[in-house]
This record gives structure tokens, C-alpha cells and sequence, in this order.
């Protein structure tokens, strides 16, 4: 019989050994951030004690000369702090979750799908407005982060390629604009979403059976395509030296789709949308305790001529006990 720990170490580091052939580009992952543990508080740390100091500094707490304006130096500081402590956050809590897989591991052994996710054993809810939020927060730390640097193109002579380079990264936000105002749109016509479970877990080589529940304005929909997919997510390291950069990669290991076209969603405007899969056997299983993670997930998007509909839904599959 394997210990806990060595339950907990198989189920940390899934998949296959090979890369998987597709790589899903701009997919919504489950990882906050390409770094777990210990590592990201110690990353953290020094952020936060900078930004304490310089946000101090910028209230006069600590004296010393000033090359900027008050707001300059508390808009820098603000940016040093929050995002040390977003590392030492991340760190604690994915330890303190760690611990309770363990523990919940320990009581039921041979039932993980009790353990790694706080799984709703009736369905699982789509927040279409945290969705759009998450957007929006994005798109405002992009330009607070430009602020600075605009304001040293603006009063140094010397320095106006600051000003040059911020515009152009300004431009490049752009795209944080418009996909939150795609996000809005849809949250606005179709609001949030809900995949009801049929059977809770589901199990590698049976059926998945599970009823999403119509959004608004379904009948406006074209055609509703409804995607089961295995992703396995990766922390990718690319460049060298002081370009090196390490990221979220989400991987695609397996793809079942299902069409409804317009006519059919006519039918079922107000009530429920039957889903049905068919599961392998040979694919991984659920290991969402996992840094970084394996899951399976439902995704629907709708193609409408107006607004699309899109919508993401994890679900419990796991290998039978």
C-alpha cells in the first residue's frame, strides 16, 4: 500500500511524459502564477518590503531627496507592495491547501475527487461578471503600471523615449479593453451559467451526463459548440539570462465536441441542455491539488451574430478506486 506522501508526490507531477500536441493559446488556467510553495513567498518578500519602504517614503515617513512627485513614488511603491504580497498570498495559501489534501487524503483514502477541489457534488457555476472583473482589474493595473513612465517621458527632456515606449505598451493595452468589453457584453446578454452534474464523479471509461442550463437569449445563438477537454498545465521556461521568463502553458491531452445548431436551442430555450460524452479510459485523471494541475473541463461557446456566448465548467472525472 503507498504512504500518503507518496500519493500526494504521483498526484503532484501527472501526465505523460511526452508534450502534448496542442497548446490552447489564451485559455483561462487554474494556476495563478508559474510558481508554488515556499518559492513564491520568498519571491514575494523582498517585493513587499520594497514597496513598504517606498510607500512610506512617498507619506513622508522616511526622509530622504525626491526625484519625483509624491504620487509617483506612492503609484511605484503601491505596485512593489500588492504584488509581493499577491506572491506571498498565493504561497500561503496553496500550503495551508496542500495540507488539507493531505489530511482529507488520509481520512478517504481512495476517493480523491473528496479531496482536491471544494466540488458542489449538484454542479458547478460559470461567473460570467468575476470573469469580466478579473478583465477589467487587468486592464487598469496594465495602465497603472504606464503611469510612472509616462510621467518621466513628459518632464525629463532627456528621457522621451519613456514617453515613446509607454505609448506604445499603452496601444498594446488596447487588447485588455476590448476583450473586457467583449466579457461585459456577454455577462450583459447572457449573464452567468450552470452545469448541472448528473452523477458525481464521474469515472474514466463511463459516460458523462450533465444539463447546462440555457443561458438568456439562447435562441439568438447560431450554434452552441459544447468541448470536453483533459488539459494538463505546464510552467514553461523560455529565453536565457536575463530574459529568461517562466509561464502558464495549458496543454490539450484530449477533445470530444458536440454541436447544437440554432434550431435545437430554439427548442430548448428556458430549460436545460442535455450534454453526453462518452470518456476513454487511457486519459489521466482530475488532479487539481496538483501544482500545476490536471483537470477536465466543459467549455460552450455559442457563435451568434450579435454577442458570442462562451463558458467554462470544470468536472469531476476521475479514475474509478
Amino acid at each position: 500500500m503507498k504512504s500518503t506522501t507518496g500519493i500526494l508526490e504521483q498526484r503532484l507531477s501527472p501526465g505523460p511524459g511526452s508534450n502534448p500536441a496542442l497548446i490552447l493559446e489564451n485559455h483561462p488556467t487554474q494556476s495563478a502564477t508559474a510558481i508554488d510553495g515556499w518559492r513564491s513567498a520568498l519571491f514575494g518578500i523582498p517585493f513587499l518590503a520594497a514597496g513598504l519602504w517606498i510607500s512610506l517614503a512617498a507619506l513622508g515617513f522616511v526622509s530622504g531627496r525626491k526625484h519625483a512627485p509624491d504620487w509617483v513614488i506612492g503609484i511605484i511603491g503601491a505596485m512593489f507592495f500588492f504584488g509581493g504580497l499577491f506572491f506571498l498570498v498565493h504561497s500561503l495559501l496553496g500550503v495551508a491547501r496542500k495540507a488539507r489534501y493531505l489530511s482529507a487524503l488520509a481520512q478517504r483514502p481512495g476517493q480523491p475527487w473528496f479531496c482536491d477541489f471544494h466540488w458542489r457534488q449538484e454542479g458547478i457555476a460559470f461567473s460570467a461578471f468575476n470573469t469580466m472583473l478579473g478583465r477589467l482589474l487587468a486592464a487598469l493595473g496594465w495602465n497603472a503600471f504606464l503611469i510612472p513612465f509616462f510621467w518621466i517621458g513628459l518632464t525629463v527632456r532627456e528621457a522621451r523615449v519613456f514617453l515613446i515606449f509607454s505609448t506604445i505598451f499603452a496601444l498594446i493595452g488596447l487588447v485588455f479593453w476590448y476583450r473586457w468589453a467583449q466579457m461585459l457584453a456577454d455577462l450583459l446578454r447572457y449573464g452567468n451559467s450552470f452545469l448541472n452534474y448528473d452523477s458525481f464523479p464521474y469515472f474514466l471509461g463511463g459516460t458523462l451526463r450533465a444539463r447546462l442550463r440555457a443561458p438568456h437569449h439562447v435562441s439568438g445563438i447560431d450554434a452552441l459548440t459544447l468541448t470536453l477537454r483533459c488539459v494538463q498545465e505546464k510552467y514553461v521556461t523560455s529565453g536565457s539570462g536575463n530574459n529568461r521568463s517562466t509561464r502558464v502553458v495549458c496543454y490539450e491531452l484530449y477533445k470530444d465536441t458536440l454541436t447544437l445548431s440554432r434550431d435545437r436551442l430554439a427548442g430548448l430555450a428556458g430549460g436545460e441542455i442535455p450534454i453526453e460524452f462518452r470518456l476513454p479510459a487511457d486519459q489521466p485523471t482530475t488532479a487539481l491539488a496538483s501544482t500545476p494541475p490536471v483537470y477536465w473541463e466543459i467549455e460552450a461557446r455559442g457563435q451568434s451574430s450579435k454577442v458570442a456566448y462562451q463558458a467554462y465548467f470544470l468536472v469531476p472525472v476521475y479514475k474509478p478506486s
